[in-house]
């Protein structure tokens, strides 16, 4: 079983696993095989460091785009374990610096007992650099290159390492690394590859790490298929995530269907590059479902009282639609937003907000006070007739002298005060006593033949 190359992983951004029909240390149906000889765990081609960064920046920072600066005001996925099951990650990296555990490396086996071993004896090697890319967009730290900071820049990155010097991996060692990953504590799953065909080990690994309320984030792959899933992604319980480009629009590589749950950036994205330094510019769905990991990541740290449903339903329903009308078979529910994720008040137990919880006691009335009695109503009544009274006699006695004065007749509006019209303004005078007898004339329209005849104003007496 082999793994494309390291510049086809690049290119797709997503490891699509090839002749799966080769068994591992157990057969497909579980019984144990011959054990495979010992695999050389060093890389057959030695990673170099990555390019340095341009001097000036090209472009707006995935940071900028996802809105992180205002989500990490709320929650920067502290005290949250995210486990990547890739290729390793290199830890030596200045901006994974302290973001990377031990981990565990799952590639040289030669018993069953091995494939749950954790060994410190490669902590760093990253033989291909795509496991190294993934963490830094989970994770990579705030206080390095501004242009390259994770979306859970506090998370901590459990290193799976599944994949081995010359590209080969196996199903069962993929379902080992999911289990490893489950066990060591992990509350996210970042799984960055894509599986043409459904396999038994991998599909009960997933089944229980969904079981043990884990987070399970999926790469949808980079084929451009419309007719068939893609595992893991596919498995229920599972976020599958497709890709878009720089500009928002789905990328046309994204495998599409109705499996595909949910979207995040996938072209063109600087991240860490193994060999200890540098940096590498990567596309694909790989690198879209560690975007979507960092999220679930910064909403498990803020709410840790959500389930991994929970989670994944809250950043679904918060996504922004991608295209007219959303719906895009190739991004699902739409594009990932961490801070509406964090801030989200739908409805159900998604939209519930649990820090406010509690947040504004109500005491109870105890036993024996069943609240207000027939003799308070009546307290309350008489003192709000009292009070009703005073306040017309000390704001009424004005008006009443003033129209006594009158006779009780109306009088003129006062100038600058209200009148009908709501307007305030001087009130103009009444009309004279000619004016109120004489009716309007009425003048006749001008027709054919007929002259206008203007009747003189008779003078005013």
């Amino acid at each position: 079983m082999r793994l494309r190359t390291a510049g086809a992983a690049r290119a797709l951004g997503a490891f699509a696993l090839l002749l799966l029909a080769v068994p591992g240390p157990w057969g497909l149906d579980g019984q144990a095989v011959a054990a495979p000889k010992p695999v050389d765990t060093s890389c057959s081609r030695p990673p170099k460091a990555g390019a340095p960064l341009p001097d000036t920046p090209t472009g707006r920072t995935l940071a900028d785009r996802l809105g992180l600066v205002q989500a990490w005001d709320l929650a920067d996925g502290t005290g949250v374990t995210v486990a990547v099951v890739d290729s390793g990650v290199d830890g030596r990296h200045p901006e994974l610096a302290g973001a990377v555990g031990a981990g565990a490396e799952l590639v040289t086996v030669r018993s069953a007992e091995e494939f749950r071993r954790q060994v410190p004896r490669a902590p760093h090697l990253d033989c291909e650099g795509h496991g190294t890319g993934v963490a830094g967009i989970i994770a990579a730290s705030r206080a390095g290159e501004p242009r390259i900071s994770g979306v859970a820049p506090g998370a901590r990155i459990h290193p799976v390492r599944m994949v081995d010097g010359v590209d080969r991996t196996t199903a069962n060692t993929l379902a080992a690394g999911i289990d490893e990953a489950v066990a060591a504590g992990a509350r996210v799953l970042n799984l960055s590859f894509a599986l043409p065909v459904d396999r038994a080990p991998v599909r009960r690994a997933i089944a229980r790490a969904v079981a043990a309320d884990v987070v399970v984030v999926a790469a949808a792959g980079n084929e451009g298929t419309t007719d068939a899933p893609m595992y893991p992604a596919a498995y229920d319980g599972v976020l599958a995530v497709g890709a878009v480009d720089a500009a928002g629009e789905p990328m046309e590589q994204s495998n599409q269907g109705t499996w595909v749950d949910i979207a995040a950036y996938g072209e063109n994205e600087i991240v860490p590059a193994s060999g200890g330094s540098g940096y590498q510019q990567v596309s694909g769905t790989s690198f879209a479902a560690p975007q979507v990991a960092g999220a679930a990541a910064l909403v498990r740290a803020r709410f840790p009282g959500l389930t991994a449903r929970e989670t994944a339903d809250r950043l679904t329903a918060s996504a922004a639609p991608v295209g007219v009308g959303g719906g895009d078979p190739r991004t699902g529910a739409g594009l990932v937003d961490p801070f509406a994720a964090l801030t989200y008040l739908g409805t159900g137990d998604a939209g519930r907000d649990p820090a406010l919880n509690g947040a504004i006691p109500v005491q109870a009335l105890p036993a024996n006070e069943s609240g207000l009695t027939s003799r308070s109503v009546t307290a309350l009544a008489w003192s709000g007739g009292l009070l009703f009274a005073v306040l017309l006699a000390l704001l009424g006695a004005p008006v009443l002298r003033r129209a006594a004065a009158r006779g009780w007749r109306p009088g003129p509006v006062r100038e600058g005060s209200a009148g009908p019209s709501g307007r305030a303004g001087r009130v103009p005078p009444p009309p004279s006593t000619t004016e109120q007898l004489v009716p309007p004339v009425r003048r006749p329209e001008p027709g054919p033949g007929r002259t206008t005849v203007r009747t003189p104003a008779r003078p005013r007496s």
